[in-house]
């Protein structure tokens, strides 16, 4: 049960005053099962957390507590692309770098001329391998049927925007790996998850035979809500498909680790320069090109360099800045958000995918207006 006032309830708990509205709410909806059967939410404000507390069930029917491991989707994206901006920020890397100049064996002209920030900015035309597809593609089909998987004829490469859910993260997963020989998974560890305080068994990038083992029972999986009954996603919680390969979108965590993430990276855009510089951070944040119509997102949206920016084109509502930025993954069930102006730090998961419109601008939009309803603005 969660905490009142500025109270802390079991396994660390914390919700203050402002927040006990919300929190009631979210159970409430959890017990009922429309919109989600658990949660997790976190908001931290000028570094001290104000909100981390989680409600429900999981599929298992056990309580859903902090220390659950969900799989995050894209919402770990900016985990490969901090580790690929540090790479930038210290020479080893170009923003202007083709992949086939940095992927060893890369060979196919049309992805091989693509550039490492046509890829952060999901312009490289990497799009037409799904998230769908490339879940069921057997590991050893996935780059054959990327490379199949040309955009239009048409295609402007770094001016047309299509949102990669795979291809371009598949493809940085494997530049990381040739300019420092070491496992993807390794490299974001040491150079994002460590400097930032962010503890691995709480934001696991990828799974090994040992840390799944070790960690498994902590794993919950996702519901499905859009058919007649909830159905739970059991391939997360698999072993093969946890362990798999997939910088793309193959990491877990807890959303009290993704706050500590972008708390991170809010020290740095105040120049604490532990991962990144003002500058690189800055320009990763900031939309790249003016809002465009997204062919995989259906919409006109923006991004940085690995992150959804701004956040008003990505049904985060009125309420962030036009300075905030972040990221969302599988379809609304978990998003992150820093806003600099106010020195926020935002962090949700719901265990329950939902159709588009109820999941993006039902629930999300207004779970972030409460944030700063809560906050006073």
């Amino acid at each position: 049960m969660a905490a009142t006032g500025t109270e802390r309830a079991h396994d660390g708990d914390v919700v203050t005053a402002p927040f006990v509205e919300l929190v009631e709410r979210v159970a409430d909806e959890a017990d009922e099962g429309f919109f989600h059967t658990a949660a997790q939410l976190v908001v931290t404000v000028d570094g001290e957390r104000v909100l981390d507390t989680a409600v429900g069930r999981t599929h298992l029917l056990e309580p859903f507590t902090r220390s659950t491991l969900s799989a995050l989707y894209c919402t770990a994206k900016p985990l490969i692309a901090t580790a690929v901006l540090r790479l930038v920020a210290e020479d080893e890397l170009s923003l202007d770098d083709r992949l086939g100049d940095v992927v060893d064996g890369l060979d196919t002209p049309w992805i091989a001329e693509r550039t490492i920030e046509q890829v952060l900015g999901h312009t490289a035309g990497l799009h037409a391998v799904n998230t769908v597809l490339a879940r069921i593609l057997p590991e050893r089909s996935r780059a054959g049927w990327l490379v199949a998987s040309e955009p239009p004829m048409a295609w402007r490469f770094g001016t047309d925007r299509a949102y990669a859910e795979f291809g371009g993260w598949y493809l940085l997963g494997q530049a990381i790996e040739s300019l420092t020989g070491q496992p993807y998974a390794d490299v974001v560890r040491t150079t994002v998850l460590e400097p930032y305080g962010v503890d691995p068994d709480d934001l696991v990038v990828r799974f090994d035979a040992k840390s799944f083992e070790r960690l498994h029972r902590r794993i919950s999986a996702t519901y499905d809500l859009t058919l007649d009954q909830p159905v739970p996603l059991l391939a997360e919680v698999g072993p093969e498909t946890a362990c798999e390969w997939n910088p793309a979108f193959g990491s877990y965590g807890t959303m009290s680790a993704v706050a500590d993430l972008y708390q991170g990276l809010l020290g740095d855009l105040g120049g604490a320069g532990v991962v990144l510089p003002v500058e690189r951070l800055r320009e990763a944040t900031t939309a790249r090109l003016p809002l465009t119509h997204d062919l995989t997102l259906g919409r006109d949206a923006g991004f940085g360099l690995g992150f959804m920016a701004p956040l008003s084109s990505h049904y985060f509502g009125a309420s962030p800045s036009p300075a905030a930025f972040g990221h969302a993954g599988q379809g609304g069930t978990s998003f992150a958000m820093a806003d600099p102006e106010r020195q926020l730090v935002v962090a949700v998961l719901f265990n329950a995918g939902l159709d588009a419109d109820t999941a993006l601008s039902y629930r999300r939009v207004n779970l972030v207006d409460a944030v700063y309803r809560a906050l006073g603005d």
